[in-house]
């Protein structure tokens, strides 16, 4: 590289080099933003899977369920027992 001959020249240099210092720095911030963004494509993937996994888990385990809300229940009633006759109609389709 030559030397500067005037101090035109010599402030057009430094110029050129501060911002091709500025333009390091703006690659590698824009090289870590691609990066952040592929890690959360990666965990949101993730997540999602085992979001479906766990609420196919909740639909699994409600289906076989007569009683899934927790509250006491008579047994002998109509309304139950209507319940438990849907129920086994449903089961051995």
């Amino acid at each position: 590289m030559e030397e500067p001959r005037n101090a035109r020249e010599t402030a057009y240099q430094t110029a050129l080099h501060e911002l091709e210092a500025r333009e390091a720095n703006f690659k590698s911030a824009l090289l870590g933003m691609q990066s952040t963004v592929v890690l959360q494509g990666m965990f949101c993937e993730r997540l999602s899977g085992q979001l479906a996994a766990q609420e196919e888990k909740l639909k699994k385990r409600k289906k076989g369920q007569l009683n899934g809300d927790g509250l006491p229940r008579l047994l002998t009633g109509d309304a139950f027992y209507g319940l438990v006759v849907e129920h086994e109609e449903t089961s051995s389709r």
